[in-house]
């Protein structure tokens, strides 16, 4: 076998049954219920204090990962590689010079010791090497719904779940995410039946289809706040593929902006994760220079790079 370094068609294959992949995603993450209930009623505490968490506070992550972590893995990155294809395929992908030199590093060096088992390393080994599949931490969402007063909350990008996590324990009053990747029904079905055991007062509505696809005049909100796909960076499950950075802009971000924007209420807050080239080339010229332009805050354990927010009140 080959490694392609296209990114147009996966070329790899892994065979790993639902049951073996739930295993390997608990050998990664071993996250108990207990573990969950301590660090959900911690976000509880928090509320609206989120502001002043220290920027590298991993409270609440495992509440994300216990529900959609295997899922995760799915994403694709470089060479078009998920996870469990990475480690499927792990014999060739040790041929690549920077791979093998990685994985000597952790025998040699940082696991000399032994304490973290082949699947912990083959996973940072792919973050570094393939890709890291970041989520924006629940704590970072509270600190934006607080600091904005939402009231009916909009992110159609939900992916993993921090978004919904965040206004449950705030009792935000609604909470609607749009997600396109249907593998993530059953883990979100959880996730809310979750949050209702804890007695949330929020509302949640979660639409599985094309965001490009929903009729949002039926919607109401009054923040917006997602992180869309970055360019070719990682492809997530059922993402309809792209042949340029000028076909997704014309195809996917201008018309998806557009419309969602269109039924923001007024006086509403409309807030991207993006990078500075999206909010270049396609935000500009539908909303004009953003009001206000933060760093999103990130456990320096992920890495040094730095990720925009950009913020525009609707007027």
């Amino acid at each position: 076998m080959s490694i392609s370094t296209t990114n147009e068609k996966p070329t790899l294959t892994e065979k790993f049954t639902p049951e073996e992949k739930r295993e390997i995603a608990n050998k990664i993450k071993p996250i108990t219920l207990d573990m969950v209930d301590m660090e959900y009623n911690k976000l509880k505490n928090i509320g609206k204090n989120a502001e002043n968490q220290s920027p590298r506070s991993r409270i609440g992550n495992n509440v994300v990962d216990y529900f959609t972590f295997m899922e995760r893995l799915h994403t694709r990155g470089k060479y078009n590689c998920n996870y469990f294809e990475f480690i499927h395929n792990i014999d060739e992908f040790q041929k690549k010079k920077f791979i093998q030199n990685m994985l000597e590093y952790y025998k040699t060096v940082k696991n000399k010791s032994g304490k973290k088992n082949k699947y912990i390393v083959w996973k940072e080994t792919y973050n570094i090497c393939i890709s890291a599949i970041n989520i924006i931490r629940p704590i970072m969402y509270m600190e934006i719904y607080t600091k904005y007063n939402a009231t009916s909350v909009l992110d159609f990008c939900a992916g993993w779940g921090g978004a919904l996590i965040a206004a449950a324990v705030l009792d935000i009053p609604k909470y609607t995410g749009i997600e396109l990747n249907s593998s993530l029904v059953e883990p979100y079905k959880k996730l809310q039946a979750y949050t209702k055991s804890k007695n949330t007062n929020t509302a949640i509505d979660m639409i599985f289809k094309s965001a490009l696809d929903v009729d949002y005049s039926i919607l109401e909100y009054d923040l917006v706040f997602t992180s869309p796909p970055y360019y070719f960076i990682q492809k997530y499950e059922h993402n309809v593929p792209y042949k340029s950075k000028k076909e997704m802009d014309e195809l996917f971000y201008v018309p998806l902006f557009s419309k969602t924007y269109q039924h923001l209420k007024q006086n509403g807050y409309y807030i991207l994760n993006i990078n500075k080239e999206i909010y270049e080339n396609v935000c500009i010229g539908l909303f004009g220079v953003c009001h206000e332009i933060f760093f999103l805050k990130k456990s320096q354990r992920q890495n040094e790079y730095k990720e925009n927010v950009y913020v525009w009140k609707k007027l």
